[in-house]
């Protein structure tokens, strides 16, 4: 029995388990909505992250500075060996952040064709500010499928600002130049059609140093194979989620905007 619930907890990795709620698939779920759900950030754990702290009500048990956080299911994963992710959409926002003296914390993101944006001022350390004293910061997100062991692939979210900024323009660069032969010619293939890794390594400069994201190719998806073809199906569907509004991205009010040491500079 309890082997059971287990394997079922775990995705239903165990075909006879899973197949006995088959006809009963997404019962319960008729109502839920965008608004219900959260997609789950990928994080860099930072020395000051509170998942690291063990006196912190947040803190997770083996965490450690440079590991990766899911926000979601609370796991962490180790940063040299990283995780695999299929990117299946990138955007760019500009995400608006409290003054740590004001108590810090996420307010909200806006467009890049947002008169917000303009309204900026640079303070004494090159970020922009807002009127009203709050930081805009310019954010990539990479909307990924990470290929988890046990759940199968799980939608989640990659953010990179500051610094990190150009490891997104880096794995965005790559991943355009990715092309193949068609029969009407040479063309590029889509986001979703590559498996990258996504670790962390240390990195430094004059403010100290920190941990940030690591980015590596690992294949590209092969539709002959039952397996990548049905990856690919899912990678796809996210993305069209995603452009049609489906997927909302809903930032912890209580997250910190982190400088490139990793300290909170809100």
């Amino acid at each position: 029995m309890s082997d059971s619930k287990e394997v079922a907890t775990k995705g239903g990795t165990d075909v006879a388990v899973s197949a006995q709620f088959e006809e009963y698939s997404s019962a319960g779920f008729s109502e839920v909505t965008a608004e219900d759900l959260s997609i789950p950030f990928i994080r860099v754990l930072a020395q000051l992250s509170p998942q690291v702290n063990k006196r912190d009500g947040a803190y997770v048990e083996g965490a450690e500075a440079g590991m990766l956080f899911n926000t979601v299911l609370n796991e962490v994963y180790d940063g040299v060996d990283g995780v695999q992710v299929v990117p299946c959409h990138y955007n760019r926002r500009f995400v608006e952040w409290k003054p740590r003296e004001q108590g810090g914390g996420y307010v909200q993101s806006y467009e890049t064709t947002d008169p917000i944006v303009n309204t900026t001022t640079k303070n004494d350390v090159g970020q922009d500010v807002l009127p009203d004293g709050n930081l805009l910061s310019n954010t990539a997100q990479f909307f990924v499928l990470l290929l988890h062991p046990e759940l199968g692939p799980q939608r989640a979210l990659i953010t990179m600002s500051s610094t990190q900024l150009k490891k997104a323009r880096k794995w965005m660069t790559q991943a355009q130049s990715m092309t193949a032969q068609g029969k009407n010619g040479i063309y590029t293939l889509p986001l979703m059609s590559q498996v990258y890794k996504v670790g962390t390594v240390q990195e430094q400069n004059d403010k100290g140093t920190w941990f940030g994201f690591d980015i590596t190719r690992v294949r590209g998806l092969d539709l002959s194979v039952e397996n990548d073809k049905q990856l690919f199906a899912t990678a796809l569907q996210f993305a069209e989620s995603i452009k049609a509004g489906e997927v909302q991205v809903k930032e912890d009010k209580s997250a910190q905007m982190q400088d490139d040491t990793g300290d909170h500079i809100m």
